[in-house]
């Protein structure tokens, strides 16, 4: 999976940021940047009604292009318990199994999470939410994740976020689940199984009207099994503009047009499987019994990335028009639509253009049931990726 511009745990819960007018401080800029695969993350949990507990059933559908070292679909499924404390505290709970395969199912593997988390006020102008979980995989290895936020409401126009994260890196079977060789310079021992740690700081301020300015900026390291660790630099940032706001109960509620910068940079290039490929130099596909014979360097050469198996350019800046439109057309039915299209460009890659788009419905089936269904599709990268998912909650 290629997630190229991340900024959050990837397969838990986290900061919940809707798309809503820019005086919602929580939504932070994280709300105006242009649609990418990350947030799937945001659109499935999106909830009808925060108001009471709830129990949701999880299930996601992801696909992607790419060849057999890069491309990881699967299919997550779980299941979330919300508890709406008397204070406005919610407590979660969540449990999430996920098969990895890569095309044509040569290789499959699998992973098991659990999360636990709260989220909360602190005070009428800041929020929080802090989340710690643990992954088991089919390599019998573990990984802890964990996330930790703060939304400070500084005026009616302005707001500020701070977040701290460190997630697994779902974009190829060897970043995601890592793999044994049984020969080669790895023979025996595991490699890649990649986390992300990261802080991100942002902010937005509404300048004049309904035009308002967004950004945000951050550092981290990604670092796997036998993969050395890989600082990285991130910064984002635009204006948007209201067309039109409403009642969030209107048939439309809200049309919004933004422009976005979008950069990150790594110290190194490690989009490479030296030593764990499932392919030859070539090209040529390598049976999983005969892995680690591929003969290719993992270290970095003049043209040869060094081992890791994630998109990991020295330089990637992409530029973009996005369009948002939501509403509540009747009683039973919210939705939520995003497209974007735009420029990239990146270090190996002439500038091409980039787009993407996603959708998403609540239905409200009755006081006690509601159904969100969701899709995305975007290009960011050398790749092209496309998520689905459907939620059923279940108040108590």
């Amino acid at each position: 999976m290629k997630r190229v511009w991340v900024f959050t745990i990837l397969g838990l819960l986290l900061t919940g940021r809707l798309l809503v007018a820019t005086e919602n401080t929580e939504g932070g800029a994280g709300t105006h940047r242009p649609v990418s695969t990350k947030e799937i993350e945001e659109l499935k949990r999106q909830i009808s009604d925060e108001t009471q507990s709830n129990v949701e059933i999880i299930s996601e559908y992801h696909t992607e292009t790419g060849d057999l070292n890069n491309r990881l679909d699967f299919l997550r499924f779980g299941a979330r318990l919300n508890y709406k404390a008397n204070s406005g505290t919610l407590f979660y709970f969540g449990a999430l199994h996920t098969p990895y395969r890569t095309r044509d199912s040569v290789m499959d593997a699998w992973g098991t999470n659990f999360t636990a988390g709260l989220k909360g006020k602190l005070s009428d102008n800041v929020s929080t939410q802090i989340e710690v979980g643990a992954t088991r995989f089919s390599s019998n290895t573990t990984t802890i994740n964990a996330m930790g936020s703060l939304n400070f409401r500084t005026s009616e126009r302005s707001g500020l976020y701070v977040t701290a994260s460190r997630s697994n890196v779902e974009e190829s079977m060897l970043s995601a689940v890592g793999l044994r060789p049984v020969s080669g310079p790895f023979a025996g021992e595991l490699v890649g199984r990649v986390m992300d740690n990261r802080a991100v700081f942002g902010g937005h301020t509404r300048l004049i009207g309904n035009l308002d300015l967004f950004g945000e900026g951050g550092v981290g390291t990604r670092q796997g099994s036998n993969v050395a660790s890989n600082f990285f630099k991130l910064a984002s940032g635009g204006l948007g503009y209201n067309i039109f706001s409403a009642s969030e109960e209107a048939p439309v509620s809200l049309f919004r047009v933004s422009y976005n910068a979008n950069y990150f940079g790594f110290d190194e290039n490690r989009f490479g499987f030296g030593g764990a490929s499932l392919l030859t130099d070539t090209g040529s596909p390598i049976a999983p019994a005969l892995l680690g014979s591929d003969g290719i360097s993992p270290l970095a050469g003049p043209t040869q990335p060094a081992i890791g198996g994630y998109f990991s350019p020295e330089h990637y800046l992409s530029n973009v028009i996005r369009a948002d439109l939501q509403g509540r057309p009747n009683q039973t039915v919210r939705y939520r639509i995003s497209g974007f299209i735009g420029v990239q460009d990146y270090v190996g890659a002439t500038t091409r253009q980039v787009s993407g788009f996603s959708a998403n419905l609540t239905f409200r089936l009755n006081d006690t049931l509601s159904l969100p269904i969701g899709y995305l599709v975007d290009n960011y990268g050398p790749f092209t990726q496309q998520s689905a998912y459907v939620r059923l909650a279940v108040k108590f």
